[in-house]
């Protein structure tokens, strides 16, 4: 007495393949989100909230980027304020050095792309990143699990 089970290799591949698209889509959907919330809470704050913007640099340094294995899956655009010129390529070149710490994972990173965003933090006591790292975290497990939810109802109707 034996029992015979078959299966469609092709058909078995194609539907892991389908799974891995979706979490790949949803996770970065999810990351791009609290990324561009991110952003916005940094960069749009009144000048009484935050540092006083002389030349536009460090707020036009101001992006994020979505990685998935190192890779960028997701970049913001960095918006020029006042004349701040250099802003955006010192903000791509953080987040080009960043990405290379997270070649084994997902990550949103965010950046204050001038070599003196940290002093300014540091030594003018100004929030530059800190309070839209402290929200990030505060959010990012309810976040996640929102997605997982998205995941399992899209992973749901497919079909093997």
């Amino acid at each position: 007495m034996g029992v015979k089970c078959s299966a469609d290799m092709s058909a078995i591949a194609n539907y892991f393949s389908q799974v891995v698209a979706i979490a790949k889509e949803e996770l970065s959907a999810t990351f791009k989100y609290l990324g561009e919330e991110c952003v916005a809470q940094i960069r749009d704050r009144s000048q009484d909230e935050s540092w006083y913007d002389q030349t536009g640099n460090l707020r036009s340094s101001i992006g994020y980027g979505v990685y998935a294995h190192g890779r960028a899956e997701i970049e913001s655009t960095f918006q020029i304020v006042k004349q701040g010129s250099d802003g955006p390529a010192a903000g791509r070149e953080l987040l080009d050095t960043l990405a290379k710490q997270y070649a084994d994972t997902y990550a949103l990173v965010v950046v204050a792309g001038m070599n003196y965003a940290d002093e300014v933090e540091a030594r003018d006591n100004k929030d530059v990143l800190a309070s839209a790292e402290l929200s990030a975290r505060a959010k990012i497990d309810g976040r996640l699990q929102k997605t997982r939810e998205r995941i399992l109802k899209r992973i749901e109707k497919l079909s093997l």
